[in-house]
Formats: structure tokens, C-alpha cells, sequence
């Protein structure tokens, strides 16, 4: 059962759901129906859905299940959780403490990681795509959500844990010039060819969003997309904002992860590991 809408997207839109016997709260995300005879878009939110159903991850939002309504649209019911880290960061107004920044981050990396070693480059990381499981500071916990730019291996998101197999993700033909993202938080290789990007480009993503959890903005600001497009790709970040702000090893780890070059970031499980430490 529909309650309310709680949000729209530029593909699809979010309701709050009832389970008709249990009561339980749930979201419930269809694609609108204008979408609805493009195959490939069709695809890709199916292709979200299957990845999110078998990952089962502490750290990942879960799908419990997906299908396609009478008339027409692909739909998901996925777990309830109203809150995002754009609302939360719109609410406090500046940075979070830094403790709770790392936090943020460890447990996103621990959600990346998994995404990572099935072979998943999750393409569009940043706060509305991150949900608030708890929202009290000094025990928050989020889960990654939205796998819909998600570039997914063919058969490499559906192994299940008992060693069968479902069905593979649909074909998305995407093509080497579509720009996938969120301008603020693509890696400099994404800005270039989307469609290539490995890993890496998360962990660009995410050293954007633990600079921006700490300082309390974003290390590269302009208003034209050509503008920023530049900044990501030629100019350093501001370091020196988290000077006095985070210890030396934290400021060290994102100018790793803040590298131009791919090679020259760690690896997800890296940043996971020293974050936690």
C-alpha cells in the first residue's frame, strides 16, 4: 500500500509504502512511465535492482524484491530509510565533527569495497545517495543507495551466497561520450569517459565527500560545468582547509585520494583499512 510520495528523481520517483500485512514501512521506487519505452533505461533500473537484491551488504541499502506494474513501469521495494546525508548536512549548516566524518566515510568504504569486489564501480557517490540508518552524531550509520549509474559487470552482481546463479543484467549500451555523475564528485577520468572508469573513480568520490564532511564545502567550486570540469582535472584541491582541522595522516590520505590519476589513489579496501584504524 502507497502512503505518500517522498521524492523525485529525474527517471523515477520514491513513495513510502505500508506492507499490507506486516505494516512495515518501506520505500517504494518506480520508474515513470514517459521512460518506460526507452529499453535501455528500462535496463539499467532493472540491472539496479538485481545488484541491490543480491548484494545483502550491512552497509548497502537492501531491495526485497522488484517487478513491473500492470501498466508498465519497473518498481522496487527497498528498505525505509527517509533521511539522507544532503538533509542531514543541510540541517547542520557547516562541517561535521571529525569524528564522525571518519565514521561516515569508513562505513562508506566498507560499502564500496564490497560493490568493488563484485566487480561494481558505483559512479554517482554523493550525500543524497547516502541514507541515514541512525542520525544521532556520535552513532551514525548510513547505507550507500542508488546503484542506477552503477557500471555492473555482465553475471558479476548476481552470485548468490548458496552458489547458484540468477539471471544476468540486461545490456546497457552506453556510449563513450555520455558524461555518468554528479558534476561535484566525478573523478577526472569520469569527466572524460564515464564509461571506462574502474574503482578509482569511488575512490576520487569519496575523498570529495570526506573533504566536504570535514571542512564543510566542497574542494572544487565553480558555476559552469566547463569551469569545473577543469579544476577537476588540472588544479589541486585546498589542502590546506583541513590544516588544524584533521590529523596529518587523514589530510594525507585524502590528497591520495584526491590523485588525478588513478594509480596514484589507494584502494578502496586501503582507504577502508585507514580509516578504521
Amino acid at each position: 500500500m502507497l502512503v505518500r510520495r517522498v521524492a523525485i528523481g529525474a527517471m523515477s520517483e520514491v513513495y513510502e509504502g505500508r506492507h499490507e500485512t506486516l505494516g512495515h514501512p518501506v520505500a517504494v521506487k518506480v520508474l515513470f512511465p514517459e521512460w518506460n519505452a526507452h529499453e535501455k533505461v528500462v535496463a539499467r533500473f532493472l540491472n539496479e535492482a538485481r545488484a541491490l537484491q543480491s548484494l545483502r551488504h550491512a552497509r548497502i541499502v537492501t531491495a526485497f524484491t522488484y517487478g513491473t506494474l500492470p501498466e508498465g513501469p519497473p518498481f522496487m521495494i527497498l528498505e525505509w530509510l527517509p533521511v539522507d546525508l544532503h538533509q542531514l548536512l543541510s540541517r547542520t549548516g557547516g562541517p561535521l565533527p571529525p569524528g564522525a566524518a571518519v565514521r561516515i566515510s569508513a562505513q562508506l568504504a566498507d560499502a564500496l569495497t564490497a560493490l568493488h569486489e563484485r566487480g561494481i564501480v558505483h559512479r554517482d557517490l554523493k550525500p543524497a545517495n547516502v541514507l541515514l540508518a541512525r542520525e544521532e552524531l556520535p552513532s551514525l550509520e548510513v547505507k550507500l543507495a542508488d546503484l542506477g549509474l552503477a557500471k555492473v559487470p555482465p553475471g558479476g552482481a548476481e552470485d548468490h551466497p548458496d552458489g547458484g546463479a540468477g539471471p544476468g543484467p540486461a545490456p546497457v549500451s552506453t556510449g563513450s561520450s555520455a558524461m555518468l555523475g554528479t558534476w561535484d564528485y566525478m573523478a577526472p577520468e569520469q569527466w572524460i569517459e564515464s564509461r571506462r572508469v574502474d574503482p578509482k573513480a569511488d575512490v576520487y568520490a569519496l575523498g570529495v565527500l570526506l573533504f566536504q564532511l570535514v571542512t564543510g564545502r566542497l574542494p572544487f567550486i565553480a558555476e559552469q560545468q566547463k569551469d569545473l570540469m577543469y579544476l577537476h582535472l588540472m588544479e589541486p584541491p585546498a589542502l590546506e582547509l583541513l590544516e588544524g582541522q584533521v590529523p596529518v595522516t587523514l589530510r594525507d590520505l585524502v590528497a591520495g585520494m584526491l590523485g588525478k590519476k588513478p594509480a596514484q589513489r589507494p584502494t578502496m579496501r586501503e582507504v577502508m583499512e585507514r580509516l578504521v584504524v
